[in-house]
């Protein structure tokens, strides 16, 4: 039982011991955790405590650099306020600059103004002593012109009526007289701007130049032409007749009365020649008559050959056209027109033309040998035509007497007024601008060919003759004329050529005494020679 008491006290103090210990252990335990928890309290406090030291430190820095920052802001308000004061001066000044310089361009420009109005009234005043001036000059040129003009009429007059003077001394045998009379003629036309190719003072000077065949031709000289050499003529007429003629002297190359000669074709020492009735001959340049066969040509009324290319021949009759090949001798070709009449014909550098007397023109190009037809740009029958290949203008003559310039496609460029009766036969003298016509109104007309291809109106120079001239050939500065009497005519047509040659035959010119009597008294004296 004791042993139970003791067990009993034994297991009560253990169990005190046991809760003083839990006790104890529980104090000590409190007391460390409010130690740990006061520890903890005092770092955060502490940590708190560096944290606000840090934030007043923050707050000084931050105050400082605030005041820093306005002591800067009023530095920099003080700079701004000072710059603002400086540039509203220099904004005062720049305005007070522009105003001066706006006064400046105001004055400048009112200067101008005044200046180009000076400038102006300078011009107009300029402008108006040149009016005057010109109209000054212009009226004298008007009076310089006036007076020229009349000088110049009166002085054409003078220089005809000295010519027709000069042909009068020489039908009374007077030829000294004739010279000088001559040469003064000339020495007004050409001092005076005028038609150096006036008849009278033409013919005058012309008068011992003049060549004329010894003896007329038994008939009509139907053709001329200059010789392949260029040293003579050659001439066919239609008394069976081809001759050559060369320095007034004639050589007979052919001569069969049998044969009425109409036209002819030269080659290199020989010519083909063709007779109205269709005989076709060639004659060597030594008189050697060389007819072959098949030369005789269709029956028809001919008057016309012609070269073409490639070695042929045309040959125009009234109602037909004959195409002749030169090698094979033989007729290549005939072209009929029963219904209407060949009146002319016109090569050109492409073509041939035919001219009716229906009112249509054929062409055939040398290319194609086609033929084709059209009206005519002129209403009235051609005689004669002409091309002129330096211009591209086609001169076509007519039975009035009119002269009628075609542009090409037949357009009419101009119309030459002169001729009173047909058209007869054309040449040009490039050389001199001249372009001759002749017609069956007895008269050979100079024309200036310049002023035709400019358009200009054209007004002829005539000269008159004894018969119908029927032919014309160049020949250098010279003319050869076949008339239907049998005569044949050179002219020298180079005017200051004739003047030259008619001064180296006077000893001297006119004397006062002459002078007085024949250009008169009024005029005043020129020594001439």
């Amino acid at each position: 039982m004791f042993q139970r008491q003791y067990r009993t006290i034994l297991y009560g103090l253990c169990g005190a011991i046991v809760a003083a210990l839990a006790l104890y252990g529980a104090y000590t335990l409190g007391s460390l955790s409010k130690t740990l928890h006061d520890e903890e309290h005092m770092k955060e406090l502490e940590r708190e405590n560096a944290r606000l030291r840090h934030g007043e430190e923050d707050a000084a820095v931050d105050r400082r650099v605030s005041e820093q920052m306005a002591e800067i802001a009023s530095d920099q308000r003080l700079l701004s306020e000072a710059q603002r004061d400086s540039a509203e001066k220099q904004r005062r000044l720049a305005d007070e600059l522009r105003e001066e310089a706006q006064r400046e361009s105001r004055a400048a420009r009112e200067a101008e103004a005044r200046a180009n109005s000076a400038r102006r009234e300078a011009e107009a005043a300029s402008v108006e002593a040149r009016r005057e001036r010109t109209k000054a000059l212009q009226q004298e040129q008007a009076a310089l012109r006036s007076k020229r003009e009349t000088d110049t009429l009166r002085y054409r007059d003078l220089a005809r009526l000295l010519g027709s003077r000069s042909l009068l001394a020489r039908e009374n045998g007077n030829d000294s007289l004739a010279r000088k009379l001559a040469y003064t003629a000339w020495y007004f036309l050409k001092n005076y701007g005028n038609n150096i190719y006036q008849p009278e003072v033409f013919q005058a000077l012309g008068y011992d130049d003049k060549m004329e065949a010894a003896s007329p031709h038994h008939s009509a000289i139907y053709d001329v032409d200059r010789s392949v050499d260029g040293k003579s003529c050659i001439v066919c007429s239609g008394y069976g007749e081809v001759l050559r003629w060369k320095g007034g002297k004639v050589e007979t190359i052919f001569f069969d009365k049998r044969y009425d000669l109409r036209s002819m074709v030269q080659e290199q020492n020989a010519v083909w020649v063709l007779s109205h009735d269709g005989h076709l001959l060639h004659i060597s340049a030594t008189g050697k008559q060389q007819q072959t066969e098949d030369h005789i040509l269709p029956e028809g009324e001919y008057f016309h050959l012609q070269d073409l290319p490639e070695g042929l021949l045309l040959a125009g009759a009234r109602h037909q056209v004959v195409i002749f090949n030169i090698r094979t001798r033989s007729v290549i070709s005939v072209r009929p027109f029963p219904k209407k009449r060949l009146l002319t014909t016109m090569s050109t550098k492409k073509e041939v033309f035919f001219f009716y007397d229906n009112g249509t023109i054929g062409c055939t190009p040398y290319s194609t040998k086609r033929n084709s037809e059209v009206p005519s740009p002129v209403k009235e029958p051609i005689t004669a035509a002409h091309y002129d290949e330096i211009s591209d203008l086609a001169y076509v003559g007519c039975a009035s007497g009119r002269i009628y310039v075609l542009k090409k496609g037949g357009v009419i460029f101009s119309r030459l007024l002169g001729h009173s009766s047909s058209i007869t036969d054309f040449t040009f003298m490039p050389e001199l601008h001249l372009m001759l016509s002749t017609g069956r109104d007895k008269e050979l007309h100079i024309w200036n060919v310049d002023q035709i291809r400019a358009g200009k109106p054209v007004e002829s120079t005539r000269h008159k003759m004894d018969s119908w001239p029927l032919s014309l050939a160049p020949f250098g500065s010279r003319v050869v004329c076949g008339l239907v009497n049998g005569k044949l005519i050179m002219w020298e047509f180079a005017v200051d050529k004739l003047a030259q040659a008619t001064h180296n035959r006077i000893s001297k010119g006119l004397t006062e005494s002459e002078w007085n009597t024949h250009v008169g008294a009024d005029v005043d004296y020129v020594k001439l020679k």
